[in-house]
């Protein structure tokens, strides 16, 4: 996928993950994530009252959390929201578990943790950024 060639206003880098590069807007929380505890896994809202975003749904934004929750089950649901359809464009966490970053590999899902820079605290839902897993980096847009 071809990057416009924009200078950003603003990188967060030192990551590490996979994945191509992707542009997208960020949906940012101060919590962690599980996909079995907090998403409807039909719809792929997000239905834990208890949760910061609460009533959100993951499809078509850069999702980013703190850290996973949960266990192997992650890897087969990743793919089943992608397979949907309603699956996020990538994932980022402060701190990856192996299982999210192997269902993310197997999904087909961008994934980046392990950034010099919190990105829970440096970026804002509604961000538009780009997000390059392989370099290890985010690229705040606009």
């Amino acid at each position: 996928m071809s990057m416009p060639d924009v200078p950003p206003k603003r990188v967060l880098s030192g990551g590490r993950g996979i994945g191509a590069p992707v542009r997208g807007t960020a949906l940012v929380s101060a919590q962690g994530f599980g996909i079995r505890y907090d998403l409807n896994l039909e719809t792929g809202v997000i239905e834990n009252r208890a949760h910061d975003l609460y009533g959100h749904k993951l499809a078509g934004f850069i999702a980013v959390f703190t850290q996973p929750k949960g266990g192997i089950a992650a890897s087969w649901a990743l793919a089943h929201l992608a397979d949907l359809g309603i699956g996020p464009r990538a994932i980022v966490f402060r701190h990856a578990s192996p299982i999210f970053a192997q269902g993310a590999l197997f999904a087909g899902i961008p994934i980046l943790h392990d950034l010099d820079q919190d990105p829970c605290t440096h970026l804002r839902t509604g961000d538009q950024i780009v997000l390059r897993a392989n370099d290890g980096r985010i690229e705040l847009c606009g």
